[in-house]
């Protein structure tokens, strides 16, 4: 029987109902989360490290990088065959984004969750919890990546998305579609991938910020943020990448700073690149030295900006990594 090592950090699958508000709260420590599953054993055999008991709101990037390093502490042991890490839903795919970006492992490390409190009638944590072993103890797991098991699908870390707020099939993968699934059959996936490149860097700074653009918005968030000495910026624009004139200048400003501006599209689906010439009124676009994220969605995008500045790399080197190097 393989040995996995079970991380968990809370969430919903951890919660159940505050009997005087009607509210679901942290109710489960590891042990006890474990306990309510005894099918599990029949598995695998079950290490628990308890990291945090937490709503995924409350989490850090910082945290989940500290997460990170309890994850390669557990796979440099010859006798562990995977980790599987019990996260809330609402930011479950940053977590799983980041650890994709740091870890640089064969052996599976599977991220799950639940949208329904262990409690109710509908509750998805036990199968989850089931199903995310299974996929960790299956030999056509390895070499994938982090991976995202949640109501039969397996998903890379690099596509995934929360697109419902609480339906059970709250979880997709962008562009691309689930790269597995699990049935009674067992455990089959649909394509693979290429290696992720792995960002080393025990670091990473967290002075980024994400704006979202809508029409008609000016920059006063932008320039706020280059006052308050932002690192880095990521801005969520339109289509492809386009940006209203009313923020060149503060674009403009974050080049003669040398702060690194990286665009997204707050579409769901598609790349961002320089298309759109005139989007920018006189001003073209190029000549404000901003960096396209690719497929990457603003959270992911955040991410990796983040651990790049914490690996001290300089603005044309980011931008390469993004180019050339992730693979998305």
């Amino acid at each position: 029987m393989k040995k996995i090592k079970v991380i968990t950090t809370g969430g919903t699958i951890a919660m159940g109902e505050d009997q005087n508000t009607h509210q679901i709260v942290p109710k489960l420590s590891g042990k006890d989360l474990l306990n309510s599953v005894p099918e599990l054993n029949n598995i695998a055999e079950l290490e628990l490290i308890q990291y945090s008991n937490l709503d995924s709101s409350q989490l850090t990037p910082k945290m989940i990088l500290e997460l990170s390093k309890l994850v390669k502490e557990a796979l440099a042991s010859k006798d562990i065959s995977g980790v599987l890490i019990t996260h809330g839903t609402d930011t479950l795919e940053e977590t799983a984004y980041l650890l994709d970006l740091v870890l640089d492992t064969e052996n599976p490390v599977v991220i799950t969750g639940a949208l329904r409190s262990f409690n109710q009638l509908s509750s998805d944590g036990k199968a989850n919890l089931v199903q995310s072993l299974q996929t960790i103890i299956e030999p056509h797991s390895k070499n994938k990546g982090v991976l995202v098991v949640l109501n039969n699908q397996i998903h890379a870390a690099r596509f995934v998305s929360k697109v419902h707020t609480n339906k059970l099939w709250a979880f997709d993968s962008i562009n691309t579609g689930s790269i597995g699934s699990i049935d009674h059959c067992g455990v089959h996936y649909f394509y693979n991938l290429d290696k992720q490149v792995t960002i080393n860097t025990e670091e990473l700074e967290d002075n980024v910020q994400l704006i979202k653009l809508a029409i008609g918005n000016d920059d006063r968030l932008i320039q706020a943020s280059l006052d308050y000495g932002v690192k880095g910026l990521v801005l969520e624009a339109f289509g492809l990448g386009t940006l209203p004139k009313s923020i060149v200048s503060s674009l403009l400003r974050a080049k003669k700073e040398k702060i690194p501006v990286v665009i997204t599209s707050r579409c769901l689906e598609g790349r961002v690149y320089n298309l759109y010439g005139a989007s920018t009124g006189k001003t073209n676009i190029a000549e404000t030295d901003i960096i396209f994220a690719g497929n990457l969605n603003s959270t992911k995008a955040r991410l990796v900006l983040m651990l790049l500045l914490g690996q001290g790399l300089s603005k044309n080197e980011i931008r390469q990594f993004f180019g050339l190097k992730l693979k998305m």
